[in-house]
């Protein structure tokens, strides 16, 4: 049994213990705030970096954006070429997936494409061609130890790719493959339906058939291949371990190609084009997927940043905008609802709401979404919305510059797109003007509700016998389809 000293030694250690405690619990209280809003943080005092100083100009007119980076051993690229798969011609749709899918595993001059695999698995290496619509991208990676056999084969598959017709048929049948499963799931079928209906007979809007895919040969490849791939339509940026002045001489030496030509690839002119209001995608599914979509306009446009921050606060901004408020957390009716809007230099783009619901609900979800829109095109915005919005849009310029890769790399692809030097560093303050009266003027003049076009895949029987809010499809001009019969749409 305890002695009485031994229990007051006892008590005392556990009072002393209490009141410690409280004394911590009170200074942790003063300096760890009570709740995640009231956090404060040290300026960083950041600014947006030029790209002007990693810039150079090849004497043959390719433009470089070079950068050193001694952290870790390894050398990162990706560069541009004027072009894309808006150049397919009539009937030969892909060829420019197979032109740059070729370039990579086609084997080229010098090596062939199962030596090509070895030495890029061997070395470690990664490099990458793909076909947007104005633009082929290409990126590399590598060990700086293996720049000159990196070089070498990146130069190889650049300007000498072969073509093998082996692998040509290879890639025709993966492609066939991929062509016959391309419906099967809702979300893609969407955005194919989407793009159809509101491109009608535009050149973005053509897909890829199995017909088409066999129609391309080798010798298309190659004539392809010889008119867009030359160093006067180029765009290319480079960062990693390494001096700059070498890598720069050693660049100068794979694009000094006398007999490249520069020639200017002119793309065909895009239009929006909506004809038919609704298109319903005949799908045996329990959910509907839907997009509601109206024309927007090319950029450079000077209502796209006020555009922007409308999006932001409409449903751009996920769980917190208007639209994730409304449709998602009061009435759950979806678990994701946002809006876009798209960001083109090459055609004008569009502004889309995007979301999935139940085929029950797909009209109470509808009519909701459009009462959201006709608020903000009333009441407009508040402006700690406006402020919210901007800040969002503020964080995250700093991500794009966070890398000796992510400075060059960005500022590649501005000027591929014809943008100013200073565009990144005006960006603050053409945002931070905008005003809650531009955010209502462009509401007003792009956002009118009873002109969204509706794309819905989803069971007919359930999506066409509602009506909520006012909302049905009835009220439309509609046409409903099979999921295989999109590409027959003009």
């Amino acid at each position: 049994m305890k002695s009485f000293r031994s229990l007051i030694k006892s008590g005392f250690i556990i009072l002393s213990g209490m009141i410690i405690g409280t004394s911590f619990a009170k200074e942790v209280q003063s300096v760890i705030p009570l709740h995640p809003s009231k956090l404060k943080y040290d300026s960083l005092n950041w600014t947006v970096p030029l790209g002007q100083p990693f810039r150079d100009s090849l004497k043959n007119g390719m433009v470089l954006y070079l950068a050193e980076d001694q952290k870790l051993p390894l050398v990162r690229m990706t560069g541009y070429i004027r072009s894309g798969d808006l150049a397919d011609p009539a009937g030969k749709e892909g060829l420019y997936y197979l032109l740059t899918t070729l370039m990579r595993s086609g084997g080229t001059l010098k090596f062939p494409s199962d030596t090509l695999n070895e030495l890029i698995d061997l070395f470690a290496m990664k490099f990458n061609f793909s076909a947007g619509n104005d633009n082929i991208t290409f990126s590399g990676s590598f060990l700086t130890e293996y720049t000159d056999q990196a070089l070498d084969i990146f130069e190889q598959m650049l300007f000498h790719p072969a073509f093998e017709e082996k692998k040509l048929r290879k890639e025709k049948n993966i492609a066939a493959e991929r062509i016959k499963h391309r419906f099967d799931n809702p979300g893609p079928t969407l955005k194919a339906a989407y793009k159809k209906q509101m491109y009608q007979g535009q050149v973005n809007s053509k897909f890829e058939t199995i017909t088409s895919i066999n129609n391309v040969t080798r010798e298309d490849l190659i004539a392809v291949h010889k008119k867009i791939v030359s160093p006067g339509n180029i765009i290319l940026s480079i960062a990693g371990k390494f001096a700059s002045d070498t890598m720069r001489s050693k660049i100068n030496n794979i694009f000094s190609k006398d007999s490249l030509t520069f020639n200017k690839v002119i793309l065909p002119d895009v239009k929006i084009n909506a004809d038919t209001q609704n298109i319903i995608i005949q799908k045996p599914v329990s959910q509907a997927y839907v997009r509601l979509g109206l024309p927007l306009f090319k950029r450079p446009n000077p209502d796209y940043y006020a555009i922007s921050l409308l999006n932001e606060i409409l449903g751009g901004g996920g769980f917190t905008s208007r639209l994730g408020a409304k449709i998602r957390s009061d009435a759950g009716l979806t678990y994701s609802i946002y809006s876009v809007a798209e960001s083109n230099y090459t055609y004008p783009g569009t502004f889309y709401i995007d979301f999935f619901t139940k085929n029950e609900s797909f009209a109470e979800a509808v009519a909701l979404t459009l009462e959201e829109v006709r608020r903000i095109v009333k009441e407009g915005v508040t402006k700690e919305e406006l402020a919210n919005a901007k800040s969002s849009l503020l964080g995250d310029l700093p991500s794009m510059f966070r890398s000796p890769f992510d400075i060059v790399s960005t500022y590649a692809w501005n000027e591929f797109y014809g943008r100013d030097q200073l565009h990144y560093r005006n960006y603050a303050a053409a945002l931070n003007k905008i005003t809650a009266e531009d955010i209502l003027r462009v509401a007003n003049t792009y956002l009118t509700a009873d002109k969204f076009t509706y794309t819905v895949v989803g069971d007919t029987t359930k999506l066409l016998n509602q009506e909520s809010h006012g909302f049905s499809l009835k009220n439309y001009r509609y046409r409903v389809l099979p999921a295989d019969s999109i590409v027959t749409l003009p």
